[in-house]
């Protein structure tokens, strides 16, 4: 994140932060979720913040899989807390053999975080 290009957008209905915006050089915005990735590409500023909007915090309470170093397949996790700069997450799968709730620090972005199939 470039901090003087790039801040947070505050949902104005109840003061939550549900992405960010990056200007470009030509003015227009990019909006990012929460997990750090371009939602659209470059975007008028309304048109952007409507759009982190309408994308909510929804995707947050999907399953996620997790690259785990110590297993040979991606756990099912689900995500716990996000922050700017981390991400914990919860074993949702029973086929790891750490407890149902186990937790797993990530840095916010990861590379080891996916989108279950639906």
């Amino acid at each position: 994140m470039t901090e003087e290009t790039t801040f947070p957008h505050v949902r104005r209905s109840d003061n939550e932060c549900v992405g960010y915006l990056r200007m470009t050089d030509d003015g227009q915005f990019v909006p990012i979720d929460l997990l750090w990735n371009d939602v659209a590409g470059p975007l008028d500023l309304s048109q952007a913040e409507e759009l982190l909007e309408e994308l909510g915090l929804s995707y947050l309470a999907e399953q996620w899989w997790l690259e785990v170093t110590d297993h040979p397949e991606r756990v099912k996790v689900r995500i716990q807390e996000i922050t700017a700069d981390t991400v914990v997450l919860a074993n949702a799968d029973y086929g790891y053999p750490a407890d149902i709730g186990t937790t797993f620090t990530e840095p916010n972005p990861t590379s080891r975080l996916y989108k279950t199939a639906h």
